[in-house]
């Protein structure tokens, strides 16, 4: 059985990268009949924090991205990754390490400066193990490296990149345990994928060395490789990085923005890969049917804003008035009495307010009253326009807009003596929806209030 998992730190919010990252383990999990694992890599005590798991795990939620296990905690499974340390010391795999954190970073730039990549030169893995155990009883800081045969070399073919190789001498010894006795993520997150039994691991394209690392341990202990697809990385829309700083928001973000969750897995779906004629963008189950990693594009997508806001206002579109006009009088109690006459107007609102806040804010002159000072206009003809509306059946768009036009005829008034004050009087704007649409939604006895 196909088994993806999602394997987030809860050092922070969830942002684009990460729920594409989830998005795509997902659907190919159910494009197999597979299943989709949450677990939480918090081997990062000191960053890690509880309410970000909390607020990960609603925002996945909220996406629609239901995990089938989980979540695990690493910070649960400890005894785990002691009896696997237990296991490689017995394999004499792994050695003791006293290096200093000062020795380690000047040999890192040393070796930057020579145009090397940097990686550990080996020094402690020939201390005897005499020494090692006196210097370890004297309580001196150590910390626990893999032990990797000089000619060993990492291969292997990536789902999305294709083949990807790491010749003998470029891994390096890394750390498997810290100094305080808690395993470092590539440690961990090996162990866990092979007691799991995932069969594919996807994710970002930087993890890429990471990968050639956990291989190494994966072959040490005679596991079996799991499949890997590394997607590419998001970039901003200058092509760097995709962060903060780079105009990455939070997922809760665009849910206050009122981003729709439909409307954001189908532009994340289309970062890196085109869902197929016919499938439903905007419907999980039906982009999980063509889902295929084989067909991901190798080069960096871009997030751009503007391709999303495309994508919100074609789920507004698809939801419908009545629907959002229910959504509404939910959030805003005082839309409730306007039902369902609020639908044509949401509709057409839509284009210029693509979001439920966007439309609560663009509608409120029907539960606000537009300024009624001195300087509100009041024309002589209104209250007599308000008379002949409120005594209009039936109340539709088609006899509204039938009814301004016969009183404009019949009263001699242009089109701008007319229609500009009327609009005025009742939005409050100078611009907006048709008229028709508005003086529907508001009724007959709310347009001849407003008028008389």
């Amino acid at each position: 059985m196909i088994r993806t998992r999602f394997a987030p730190s809860p050092t922070g919010e969830l942002h684009i990268g990460g729920a594409r990252t989830a998005l795509f383990n997902f659907l190919f999990a159910r494009s197999a009949g597979g299943r989709f694992v949450l677990r939480i890599d918090d081997t990062d005590a000191e960053r890690s924090r509880r309410e970000y798991e909390v607020q990960l795990m609603d925002d996945l939620q909220w996406l629609g991205l239901t995990w089938d296990e989980g979540p695990y905690r690493q910070s649960e499974r400890g005894s785990l990754y002691v009896q696997c340390m237990a296991d490689l010391r017995e394999r004499d795999a792994v050695y003791p390490c006293f290096c200093s954190e000062e020795r380690l970073a000047a040999l890192r730039e040393e070796q930057l400066a020579r145009g090397q990549p940097p990686r550990y030169d080996g020094r402690c893995r020939d201390i005897p193990p005499g020494e090692a155990e006196r210097r370890m009883a004297a309580r001196e800081r150590v910390c626990w490296r893999l032990a990797l045969p000089e000619d060993y070399s990492a291969a292997f073919d990536d789902i999305a990149r294709g083949p990807q190789a790491f010749p003998a001498g470029t891994i390096g010894d890394f750390v498997l345990q810290r100094s305080d006795g808690s395993p470092t993520y590539l440690f961990a997150s090996a162990v866990d994928d092979e007691l799991m039994g995932i069969t594919h691991v996807i994710r970002g394209d930087e993890h890429i060395p990471n990968t050639a690392r956990q291989l190494a341990l994966i072959d040490r202990m005679g596991w079996s490789r799991p499949a890997f697809a590394h997607i590419p990385m998001v970039l901003s829309m200058d092509r760097r990085k995709l962060s903060k700083r780079t105009g990455s928001q939070p997922i809760q973000e665009y849910r206050r923005r009122g981003v729709l969750p439909e409307a954001l897995t189908a532009y994340l779906a289309t970062l890196s890969w085109t869902p197929p004629e016919g499938a439903d963008p905007f419907d999980l189950s039906s982009l999980a049917g063509v889902f295929s990693l084989g067909e991901m594009a190798r080069s960096s997508p871009v997030h751009d804003e503007g391709h999303l806001l495309h994508w919100q206002r074609e789920a507004m579109t698809r939801r419908g008035g009545e629907r959002l006009a229910a959504e509404l009088a939910a959030s805003d109690p005082r839309l409730a009495p306007y039902g369902g006459r609020l639908a044509p107007l949401i509709e057409d609102l839509i284009g210029e307010a693509p979001s439920l806040p966007e439309l609560q804010r663009t509608l409120v002159f029907l539960v606000q009253r537009p300024d009624e000072g001195p300087d509100a206009p009041r024309e002589s003809w209104m209250p007599d326009l308000g008379a002949a509306l409120i005594r209009l059946v039936p109340w539709t768009t088609g006899t509204v807009e039938g009814a301004l036009r016969s009183f404009m005829k019949g009263r001699d008034l242009k089109g701008r003596e007319f229609f500009h004050p009327l609009r005025l009087r009742l939005t409050g704007k100078d611009q907006g929806a048709p008229l028709p649409l508005i003086l529907f939604a508001l009724g007959p006895e709310g347009a001849a209030a407003r008028l008389q």
